[in-house]
């Protein structure tokens, strides 16, 4: 045995001193590349990360194209949480042989990590389909990345691709149960809950889904159960802090709460939902700041652009970008108005799918990010930041950014039916919304409202599962295919839209059509205390009574529906 297998014998069977010694006292010049892999490697297994890089950059320095220390890098960046780096690493891995699978895997782990989701799925669809000996792995990992996009449907295709190479994989059962969780699809839900509570009852993953399956099936008091006894873990304890909310148990959410904020100080999900408390309730000043924390804002928009705090910028241009949902930037694109009193140089920056809402109004100009992307700003500032500096100033509710295609309105006119109210419907979010599945409302509790005689309008373009064979047998029109500048035209002329808590309820009262907001026991922040602030003009609200019960909707909703009618 030479010394350079000797040193990687040791290293094998970790006595790590002698392997350093005989680092340490190797001459041949030739291998020193090897020998500081070698040293890369002992350090790292001793956990001296900072020492590991040096030596691991140190081979590469001598031959920039020997893989294992780069590959020893791209751990170590993984590990310490350096992502562009990672990506930079793996780039070079990628770039010195595209054909080896675990250099196609690493880079578009490298990828996902920085959440360049699309290039990650192009590198892992490679990855499967070539000798890779992992391809489950690489099927699991597309399936998480389109949960994190909010497609769960095409998660489950990926993960049971995965399943097909091991049936009994408690992960991959899991993931497919939290899909079906995620979709409020009971039946299917319950056919692989059974299968992974069979896989291992115990473990950790299943616990947490167990809970969200007793939510889903209204068992408030397991699922409670389940979740105190693991609060000690984040999602668990984040979870069970909601469900006290959720259902009308205030008193117990806040006293946890607040028992919780040393255990959570470092996580932004838990600031955020304390400043989403603080907002609901009234406590601004507090709100705003931990507001700040929301996943949203956490993004690298603009990133070179200095963040407005308040300054005169009379002369100056600012971008203001939405970077949360389609409600959201219906509902607060109002407060550009009085930034445009004090700024004449405002670009208020929107997603493809959205820009035909929305119209160009004095020293306010609507784009896309495409269209921004080689653009030079002063200031930026996020939309759900703008808030916290105009959300008390009146402003005029026939001002709007909000429009409506004209030639969509003459051309739906004509498929109106004017003889009769038309009203608008919509009983649940997206799927993956916020407030789910407290938000949305199971459609047969407006099956006394549907029975009256008017024409009713599905505008919502998804449907539960739950919903779907009511859904097709009802009198329902179903709009669920109009694109959203349609969708504002076609409400423009309705008589009045009956709608969840969803972007729909912001789009009909931004167009000042009367709408009938119907609401959870306790519904997103935007509709406690900040609600007294600039209401919406046409808005009537009806909130729920008691947990997960929808009745006052046939007394309530239907007998003020039915003398409108009648």
């Amino acid at each position: 045995m030479n010394k350079l297998e000797l040193i990687a014998e040791n290293i094998k069977n970790n006595k790590l001193d002698e392997a350093l010694k005989l680092c340490e006292n190797y001459e041949e010049v030739e291998d020193r590349k090897i020998i500081n892999n070698f040293l890369g490697v002992i350090h790292f297994t001793k956990k001296d990360l900072t020492k590991a890089e040096k030596f691991f950059l140190k081979a590469i320095e001598i031959d920039d194209k020997f893989q294992d220390p780069i590959r020893n890098l791209c751990v170590i960046f993984t590990i310490t949480k350096k992502f562009q780096k990672l990506l930079n690493y793996s780039d070079k891995l990628y770039n010195l042989d595209n054909r080896n699978p675990l250099n196609i895997f690493q880079i578009g782990s490298a990828n996902e990590l920085n959440k360049n989701y699309d290039d990650a799925i192009k590198y892992y669809e490679k990855y499967i389909n070539t000798n890779g000996s992992d391809k489950k792995r690489g099927f699991n990992n597309i399936g998480n990345i389109f949960l994190r996009k909010g497609k769960p449907k095409t998660s489950i295709k990926y993960f049971s691709k995965a399943l097909e190479l091991d049936s009994n994989s408690k992960i991959l059962v899991n993931n497919i149960l939290l899909c079906y969780l995620s979709l409020r699809d009971e039946k299917n839900a319950e056919e692989f809950f059974k299968i992974a509570e069979t896989i291992d009852s115990n473990y950790i993953e299943f616990l947490y889904n167990k809970a969200e399956y007793l939510i889903l099936k209204n068992q408030i008091d397991k699922a409670e159960k389940i979740l105190e006894k693991n609060k000690s873990i984040t999602k668990f304890l984040i979870t069970l802090i909601r469900l006290y909310f959720n259902s009308g148990q205030s008193n117990k959410g806040n006293e946890l709460l607040n028992q919780s904020r040393e255990i959570l100080k470092n996580n932004s999900d838990f600031y955020n939902y304390l400043g989403i408390r603080y907002l609901y309730e009234g406590n601004f000043d507090e709100g705003w700041k931990y507001y700040e924390f929301r996943k949203s804002k956490l993004s690298n928009f603009f990133e070179d652009t200095h963040e407005w705090d308040g300054a005169n910028i009379n002369d100056k241009s600012i971008v203001v970008y939405n970077e949360q949902g389609l409600g959201d930037s219906i509902q607060f694109s109002k407060y550009l108005i009085p930034l445009s009193k004090i700024s004449k140089n405002i670009t208020f920056v929107v997603q493809e799918n959205i820009k035909n809402l929305f119209k160009n109004l004095k020293n306010i100009n609507i784009k896309t990010y495409d269209e921004c992307k080689n653009q030079i700003f002063d200031f930026k500032i996020s939309l759900g930041s703008l808030i916290k500096f105009f959300y008390k100033e009146k402003i005029n509710s026939e001002e709007s950014l909000i429009k409506f295609n004209h030639e969509n309105v003459i051309e739906i006119e004509n498929k109106i039916d004017f003889s009769k109210k038309n009203i608008g419907l919509v009983w649940s979010g997206s799927f993956l919304g916020p407030n789910e599945p407290y938000r949305s409302i199971p459609l047969n509790n407006f099956r006394k409202i549907i029975s009256l005689k008017a024409n009713f309008y599905a505008l919502q373009n998804e449907i539960w599962e739950r919903d779907l064979e009511y859904f097709k047998s009802s009198n329902l029109i179903d709009c669920g295919n109009y694109k959203l500048d349609e969708l504002s035209s076609l409400i423009s002329k309705l008589d009045l839209v009956i709608t969840c808590d969803t972007s729909l309820l912001h789009l009909a009262s931004s167009l000042n059509i009367e709408t009938w907001g119907i609401l959870c026991l306790y519904p997103d922040w935007r509709w406690g205390e900040f609600n007294k602030f600039n209401p919406y003009t046409k808005l009537k609200l009806f909130k729920q009574k008691k947990f997960c019960n929808w009745d006052f909707i046939n007394d309530e909703v239907y007998e003020l529906l039915e003398k409108k009618l009648y």
